[in-house]
C-alpha cells in the first residue's frame, strides 16, 4: 500500500494533523452553534426586557415622531433614551391594534399583518406575555424589499398587550393594542461571521504547527533507529564484534538495542562455537584419513613385506572410528536443529538395566557393572527412549573407559525429578574441569590416543539430550577416591510416585547431591579432565 512506503515521520505528522484538524473542527463548529444560541438568546432577553417598558416606550416613540424631544415632557429626560433605543434596536417589531390593523412598528413586517402577527390571542381581557415560533407567509411582488427577508421564514416572537391613549389628550379614552417583536438571527450571524473569520486563519495555522511539532519530535525520537539501521548495516557474518549504539534515554527504543546488542551476542558466540567446531570437526575427521592413507600407501610401496590382514584389520579400525565419528557429528546436528518429538513414557529403570548389560558385555576385563534400584521403584519420564539411551551409554562409556574396578548405575528421584547417577572409581574429574569436560571434541591428555580414547564427543551429546529434555547433566561432588560421579535430572513424568533415593555402597557412600536448577547450567566449555 502507499501508505506504508511513506517515512514514519511523515505518516505521524499527517495522521497528527487529520486528528488536529477533525479535532480543530469539532471544536470551531461548536464554538459557533454556542456563539450563535448565546447571540439568540441574549436578542430573546433583551425582547422579554422591552415587554416590561413597552408602554412608556410606545409613548415616547410616538411624541418622537411628532417631532416633540422626549425630554421636555413630564415623564422627564431619562425616558428619551429608551424611545429611541426602541426606534434603533435591530429586533423588528410591530403594534397592531384589536382589530388587527397595523398601527406602527416595522415597515417590513406590515404585510404579515393580521395573519400571523394579529391581535393578542386573549384580547379583550387581562393577557400575559407570550412566546410563539411563527412561519411569516409569502408576500407579493409590491410588498417593500425587506419583507422578502422575512418571507416564509419561521422566527421566535414575543408578544404582549398594553392600553394606550394619544399623548396630547390625557384625558381621552385608551385602547387596547397588541406588540410583537420578532427575534431575528441578525446580530448572531455577526458574532458567528465575526468568528468565521479568525477560525478560516487559525484553524489551518494550528494543524500546520501541530504537524510540525510532530514531524520534528518523531524526527528526533527515530535519530538512535537511524543510528542502530546503519551500524546493522556494517555488522556481516566474517565479524560480529560490533555492536549497536544505546541511546541515554531508558525508552522503547534503548530497550531495543540492548537486545539487539544481546541477539549479536549470542550470534557471535554461536558462529565462534560453529567456527571451532568446524576446525574441530576436519581436524578428527582429516587425522584418520591420513593415518589410513598413509598405511595403504606403504603397503602398496612395499607389498612383499606388508601383511595384508594386519593392513585390513587397522583399516577396518580407522573405518569404525571414521564411521562412530559421522554418526555422532549428525547425532549432534539432530539435536541442533531438532523440533521437539512427540514423547513417550520411558521407564528408566528399565533402560538402565539394558544399558548396563550392553556396557558389561564391552568393558574391560575387571571391571563390574552394578545398577541399584530401589526396591519398588517407577521412575518414569516422557521422552524418546533411544535419545534417553544414547545417554546413557554414552555415560557408562566414559566411566567404564576410565574405572578401576567399578561403576555403579543409580536410579532415584526427588519430588517431580528423575535423577540418573552414573559413578566410577576411577581418577575422577577435578572441579575446575567439571564444565570443560562437555565441550566437544574434549579429551583428556591419557586418552588423546584415538585408539583407546573415543570421538571426544560423547559427554558433549549426552548433555544436549539432557537439554532436549528438559533437563540437566552435571558432574557432582563425589566423595575422595571415589572417582567421576555424573548425575542426570530429567523431568518426571506426571502422576508417578517419588522413589527413595538408592543406598550408597561401598566406595560411593555418601549423601546424595543436590539436583542442579537448568538455569544453572553453565556454558560448554573445553578441558582436560576425565571425559569421553
Amino acid at each position: 500500500m502507499p501508505g506504508k512506503r511513506l517515512p514514519i515521520r511523515l505518516r505521524a505528522a499527517l495522521a497528527a494533523a487529520l486528528t488536529a484538524a477533525v479535532a480543530f473542527t469539532t471544536g470551531a463548529l461548536w464554538l459557533r452553534h454556542e456563539v450563535h444560541a448565546s447571540t439568540m438568546a441574549d436578542s430573546l432577553n433583551q425582547a422579554r426586557a422591552s415587554l416590561n417598558v413597552v408602554e412608556v416606550l410606545y409613548h415616547q416613540l410616538r411624541l418622537f415622531r411628532r417631532g416633540v424631544d422626549a425630554s421636555d415632557t413630564a415623564n422627564g429626560p431619562d425616558q428619551a433614551g429608551p424611545g429611541a433605543a426602541l426606534i434603533r434596536s435591530p429586533t423588528s417589531w410591530a403594534v397592531v391594534d384589536h382589530a388587527g390593523r397595523f398601527v406602527d412598528g416595522d415597515p417590513d413586517l406590515e404585510p404579515f399583518v393580521p395573519r400571523p402577527l394579529g391581535a393578542h390571542p386573549d384580547l379583550p381581557g387581562p393577557t400575559e406575555p407570550i412566546e410563539r415560533d411563527l412561519r411569516l407567509g409569502t408576500v407579493s411582488g409590491d410588498a417593500p424589499p425587506g419583507s422578502k427577508q422575512f418571507s416564509g421564514r419561521e422566527f421566535t416572537v414575543v408578544s404582549s398587550t398594553f392600553r394606550s391613549r394619544d399623548p396630547f389628550d390625557a384625558s381621552g379614552p385608551t385602547e387596547p393594542l397588541t406588540l410583537h417583536i420578532v427575534v431575528t438571527a441578525e446580530e448572531a450571524e455577526e458574532a458567528v461571521a465575526a468568528i468565521d473569520r479568525v477560525l478560516y486563519v487559525g484553524i489551518p495555522a494550528a494543524v500546520l504547527l501541530v504537524a510540525l511539532i510532530v514531524w520534528t519530535t518523531t524526527a528526533r525520537a527515530l535519530r538512535p533507529v537511524e543510528d542502530i539501521q546503519q551500524r546493522l548495516r556494517a555488522i556481516t557474518s566474517r565479524d560480529l564484534s560490533l555492536r549497536v549504539p544505546v541511546p541515554p534515554r531508558r525508552d522503547e527504543i534503548a530497550r531495543l538495542a540492548v537486545t539487539t546488542n544481546e541477539t549479536l551476542d549470542r550470534l557471535e558466540q554461536a558462529a565462534e562455537q560453529q567456527r571451532r567446531f568446524t576446525a574441530d570437526a576436519s581436524h578428527e575427521l582429516r587425522t584418520p584419513l591420513a593415518a589410513l592413507r598413509a598405511d595403504l600407501e606403504v603397503a602398496l610401496h612395499y607389498p612383499e613385506k606388508t601383511d595384508w590382514p594386519e593392513v585390513v584389520r587397522g583399516t577396518l579400525g580407522d573405518a569404525e572410528r571414521l564411521e562412530r565419528l559421522a554418526e555422532d557429528l549428525l547425532l549432534l546436528a539432530e539435536l541442533d536443529n531438532e523440533a521437539p518429538r512427540t514423547s513417550r513414557p520411558v521407564d528408566l529403570g528399565e533402560l538402565s538395566r539394558k544399558s548396563a548389560a550392553q556396557a558389561r558385555r564391552h568393558s574391560p576385563a575387571g571391571v563390574s557393572v552394578r545398577v541399584d534400584l530401589p526396591a519398588g521403584e517407577d521412575v518414569t519420564v516422557h521422552g524418546v527412549a533411544r535419545q534417553l539411551e544414547r545417554l546413557l551409554r554414552n555415560l557408562l562409556d566414559n566411566a567404564v573407559r576410565h574405572a578401576r574396578s567399578l561403576v555403579v548405575v543409580t536410579v532415584s528421584s526427588q519430588d517431580a525429578i528423575a535423577l540418573i547417577e552414573v559413578r566410577d572409581d576411577g581418577p575422577g574429574i577435578p572441579p575446575e574441569h567439571r564444565e570443560k569436560v562437555f565441550e566437544r571434541f574434549t579429551r583428556l591428555d591419557p586418552s588423546r590416543d584415538r585408539t583407546s580414547g573415543g570421538t571426544g564427543l560423547g559427554l558433549a551429546i549426552a548433555r544436549e539430550i539432557a537439554h532436549h529434555h528438559r533437563g540437566t547433566l552435571t558432574v557432582d561432588d563425589a566423595p575422595p577416591g571415589a572417582g567421576a560421579r555424573f548425575v542426570a535430572s530429567l523431568p518426571r513424568a506426571r502422576g508417578t510416585p517419588a522413589a527413595p533415593a538408592a543406598p550408597r555402597v561401598g566406595p560411593f557412600t555418601g549423601p546424595p547431591a543436590p539436583v542442579g536448577d537448568e538455569r544453572l547450567t553453565q556454558a560448554l566449555i573445553h578441558g582436560k579432565p576425565q571425559a569421553d
